[in-house]
């Protein structure tokens, strides 16, 4: 042990006899500001960075990091049209950074019961949604089950528009989904959960459906149809293609025949006349006929196929100048078919990271690498930008927070060191007088700050940590979830960062400790012996 530290340590010792009924409440203040100081910063990095964590897997979790959407898309409530099949899905999430891919869709709605409505955004999700967020928010309820085999449509709304409009788990709201300005249809749902995130942008806004609702009601995709009326004269049969959604600029295509256009064609299916002509020949009872619609449409829409199987039924013979034959009264149609190419087409990808802090450098490179000149993202920041700017309005406060409290530390001991100096002034001669150099005796004074900010920051770390952990715990102090997003206040101890408050307030302490020292450098070793 080196001849400072022996000195340092032994005038550290509450015990010592060279000190003075004064020094001691001094160093015990500068100590218990050290404590509270120290407490005081370890719970605003703790409650910030809960804070943080808490809104931002809030505001991801309902959402995503990034979204990808069409270029053409100007209504963040209102998406517009893209097709599933992508480079990039499904496989982008086995890319490092990337933890989950999947499809969703918006449209306006209005929300209606008996004496209520209420805007909303209506989301419809897929298959490939991932739940874990909205289930750990649910208050009643559970989560949609895509595809839902229960034979009625179901929806999952917030706690906050199921008080609104009076509904619970079970009870069933008439949702207005609008298209354009003119289109207004309403679709019926059975509520299956209700949930609440606290952010009021998401509870106040967003149901969640399942989107093949949207799908179809957009009518992102085209559908064929084929009308088929009754049989006359026993072989002939009216066919006419129809056609739904699209741009609405149709082409129809018969494959197989020489029809165009929709039609009505009047077709002859049978002719016991003609020998050659399939499916029948002369004498041999009528068989069944296929027909094929292809639908496409200007706008380059997925193209959709129907067909009709039309089946004789009840036949009867008829006698006529070549002989008998069997003709047909009644035909049995089965149809098939692609069903519509909605399901083709979706509202966008939301794209989850495994670190939000690599959302910059991966919103760069998923554009640049993945997306076509069409399509483009939006980042979480993008769409909630006042929420960002209220977090990142937090780190400010952390700062102001941590330089106040050093700066009240660094005041503390500076009046602690200048008293114990002053205290030990006797000591101080006779050191020099021994031979001590200024430089020497200064290292003592610090080596003893040193030893009491240690003291404090300890027992401040002791303080700091065990309230923290008694709020992550107990959750004791609430907080107004519509104001603050979360209704406890939350808490995040990570050891690194209280680490750094550590050794940073030890180190600028203790350099800022070094101007006061100096006046030891002003004592004369005779007056200072003689010294009283």
């Amino acid at each position: 042990m080196g001849f400072a530290h022996f000195i340092a340590r032994r005038i550290v010792r509450p015990d010592d006899p060279g000190r003075s009924g004064l020094s001691r409440p001094i160093v015990f203040i500068a100590v218990l500001g050290i404590v509270i100081g120290m407490a005081v910063m370890i719970l605003t990095v703790g409650i910030s960075t809960g804070f943080q964590r808490e809104v931002r897997a809030k505001v991801t979790g309902a959402g995503s990091h990034i979204e990808i959407v069409s270029i053409a898309g100007g209504d963040t409530r209102d998406s517009e049209r893209m097709r599933i099949q992508q480079p990039f899905y499904p496989w982008l999430d086995t890319v490092t950074g990337v933890r989950h891919i999947s499809v969703y869709a918006l449209k306006p709605g209005i929300v209606e019961t008996d004496d209520e409505i209420q805007g909303v955004v209506v989301k419809g999700v897929g298959q490939d949604h991932d739940w874990s967020f909205l289930q750990s928010h649910l208050i009643a309820g559970d989560v949609l089950s895509i595809p839902d085999t229960s034979g009625y449509a179901t929806t999952v709304i917030s706690s906050w528009l199921a008080r609104r409009l009076q509904r619970g788990v079970g009870d069933t709201v008439t949702i207005y989904l609008i298209r354009g300005r003119e289109e207004i249809r309403p679709r019926r749902f059975k509520v299956k959960g209700i949930y609440e995130t606290g952010i009021e942008k998401i509870d106040h806004q967003v149901v969640f459906v399942d989107i093949r609702h949207i799908q179809r009601f957009a009518q992102w995709g085209l559908q064929a149809e084929i009308n088929v009326g009754q049989v006359e004269e026993g072989r002939f049969v009216e066919l006419e293609g129809k056609a739904f959604g699209g741009d609405r600029n149709y082409t129809y295509e018969w494959p197989g025949t020489a029809l165009h256009g929709p039609g009505p064609h009047r077709v002859q299916l049978w002719d016991w006349h003609n020998p050659h002509w399939p499916p029948t020949a002369f004498g041999q009872q009528p068989k069944d006929t296929t027909f094929t619609l292809i639908v496409s449409d200007d706008e380059g829409t997925i193209p959709d196929t129907a067909l009709v199987h039309i089946i004789p039924d009840s036949t009867r013979f008829v006698v006529h100048s070549l002989g008998s034959d069997q003709v047909v009264e009644r035909i049995r149609v089965e149809r098939g078919g692609n069903g519509g190419s909605y399901s083709n087409y979706c509202g966008g990808f939301e794209v989850a990271l495994d670190d939000h802090r690599d959302l910059i450098a991966m919103d760069d490179r998923i554009y640049k690498d993945y997306l076509n000149e069409d399509q483009r993202t939006i980042t979480v920041r993008e769409k909630f930008p006042e929420i960002f700017a209220w977090l990142e309005l937090l780190d400010t406060n952390v700062i102001v927070v941590i330089t106040l409290m050093v700066l009240v530390a660094i005041i503390n001991m500076t009046s602690a060191l200048l008293i114990i100096i002053l205290e030990r002034t006797n000591m101080i001669g006779i050191l020099k007088a021994l031979g001590s150099s200024n430089g020497s005796i200064r290292k003592i004074f610090l080596i003893d700050a040193a030893y009491i900010l240690g003291f404090g920051v300890v027992l401040g770390d002791i303080l700091g940590i065990g309230l923290g952990l008694l709020q992550k715990l107990t959750g004791l102090v609430h907080l107004p979830i519509e104001s603050y997003y979360v209704d406890a206040v939350p808490v995040d101890l990570d050891l690194w960062p209280i680490a750094m408050l550590n050794l940073g307030t030890l180190v600028v302490c203790v350099l800022a400790l070094i101007v006061p020292s100096l006046m030891v450098s002003r004592i004369a070793p005779a007056k200072a012996i003689r010294f009283e």
